[in-house]
C-alpha cells in the first residue's frame, strides 16, 4: 500500500515513496492551473483594482504550496537515503527539472533506513514460506 498523497505534506520528516510523490505533484499542477485559469479569467473582466487584489491572492496561496512541495521532496530525498536539504536542487532551473525526474523514477530504500520505516507496507516475507519443506 502506497502512502497517502496528502498525509504528512506540511512535514519534512518521515519517507514518501514514488506513487505518492507523483501523485502529489499531479494534484499540485492541476489545482495550480485551474487557480491560475479562474484568477485570469477575473483579473481580465474585473477593474485593475480587483486584479492586483486577485495577484495578491493567487501569490499568497502559492506560499503553501511551495512548502509543502519542497516539504514532499524532502520526504522523498529521505526515502532514497539521501538528507532532505537536497530538496532545494528543485529550485534550481534545469537542474530542478533533471533532479524531480530522478525522484520520480527511482526506487526507494527497501525496509527502515535512518529516516523512518518504508513508506510502502511490505509484507514480511520469510525463508520458509518462500521454499516450503518436502511432505
Amino acid at each position: 500500500m502506497s502512502k497517502p498523497v496528502f498525509d504528512d505534506i506540511l512535514r519534512a520528516r518521515g519517507r514518501r515513496n514514488r506513487l505518492s510523490y507523483i501523485l502529489f505533484f499531479l494534484a499540485c499542477l492541476t489545482l495550480l492551473f485551474a487557480v491560475t485559469v479562474l484568477f485570469v479569467l477575473v483579473g481580465t473582466i474585473a477593474s485593475e483594482d480587483v486584479g492586483t487584489f486577485v495577484a495578491i491572492i493567487w501569490l499568497v496561496g502559492i506560499l503553501p504550496l511551495a512548502w509543502a512541495s519542497l516539504a514532499v521532496t524532502a520526504q522523498r530525498c529521505r526515502d532514497l537515503g539521501w538528507s532532505g536539504w537536497l530538496a532545494i536542487l528543485g529550485l534550481v532551473p534545469y537542474v530542478g527539472f533533471v533532479f524531480h525526474l530522478a525522484l520520480a523514477v527511482l526506487p526507494g530504500t527497501v525496509g527502515a533506513n535512518r529516516y523512518g520505516p518504508d513508506p510502502i507496507s511490505r509484507p514480511a516475507t520469510s525463508h520458509a514460506r518462500l521454499h516450503p519443506r518436502p511432505s
